[in-house]
């Protein structure tokens, strides 16, 4: 049974949606997850906040941890990856108390992985992954090839997390566990990649290889939510417009690359097209075909 309820937590102005509580178990040190506190509190909000806020109390002995977030943001570490440890807390914790449904709701949607999250994952996976890709050819041809292995191994990573996304499974901070039951010929590249007895030249070549055939083989499964923008109107975009645009917020350093690789390979249109340029400057806009 919880030491408190959700009472306990509201004493401030708005009331959250709900909370989710972790305790540390037994009496065992969690480190930097609980930052050695007995209870993690996540307060989740609907209505705009500043910050991610954090508050330290200690009540009749036990020490608490508040984590006051609203869902926006935790969604945007769901999408991103980002706080790994943190989002694996909110999936495990207990929920507190859940005013209208909408902790639960969300924690359904990331442990089945369900739309719009998926997709919006997958685009941002993508996204990365062609960032980390395209970095480490430029790493190789220049020589550096320290910088290309590393580059190479967060492309393997986002690559890693784009077929556990694809199998609706979501990717947690111990990725390549899941990887080795989920992905067999990714989990060996990971393997190639890191002990391989070849030089470190020819590994980052043979993974780059791998990634060229197997993911960019995927650049239109994974760039639906972009394809999707581009439909939603009949006018052709501008990059700004692309870059604006709240569905594409979590990429948008990497969209203007990812747009010209579309349109390399024949994904989107261009307009002006090529052949048609005017003698004058013109903006240059996005559609699909």
């Amino acid at each position: 049974m919880s030491p408190f309820t959700f009472n306990d937590l509201i004493q401030q102005d708005p009331i959250p949606l709900g909370a989710v509580a972790c305790y540390r178990p037994n009496e065992n040190f969690h480190g930097a997850l609980l930052q050695d506190f007995d209870v993690l509190v996540f307060l989740i909000f609907d209505s705009p906040k500043e910050d991610v806020q954090t508050h330290h109390r200690i009540e009749n002995g036990v020490h608490y941890h508040y984590l006051s977030l609203q869902t926006e943001e935790l969604k945007r570490w769901i999408i991103t990856g980002e706080n790994r440890s943190l989002v694996h807390y909110f999936l495990q914790g207990e929920v507190i108390d859940d005013v209208n449904g909408q902790i639960l709701h969300l924690r359904q949607q990331v442990e089945q992985f369900e739309q719009p999250l998926q997709k919006q994952r997958l685009f941002f996976e993508f996204a990365r992954f062609l960032r980390n890709y395209v970095e480490a050819k430029r790493h190789l041809t220049e020589g550096h090839e320290m910088d290309a292995y590393y580059s190479t191994l967060k492309a393997l990573h986002h690559w890693a997390c784009i077929e556990l996304v694809q199998q609706s499974v979501y990717p947690e901070k111990t990725i390549w566990n899941q990887v080795k039951t989920h992905s067999a010929q990714v989990y060996k590249l990971y393997e190639q990649l890191a002990f391989s007895q070849e030089t470190l030249r020819e590994r980052v070549e043979l993974v780059l290889l791998a990634c060229e055939f197997s993911v960019l083989s995927k650049m239109e499964v994974c760039s639906e939510l972009l394809i999707r923008v581009l439909r939603s109107r009949k006018i052709p975009w501008s990059i700004e417009e692309l870059v604006r645009h709240p569905d594409l917020d979590y990429v948008k350093k990497e969209l203007p690359m990812v747009v010209r690789k579309l349109v390399y390979r024949s994904l989107i249109k261009q307009w002006p097209q090529e052949g048609k340029l005017s003698p004058h400057s013109e903006e240059i806009r996005y559609s699909v075909h």
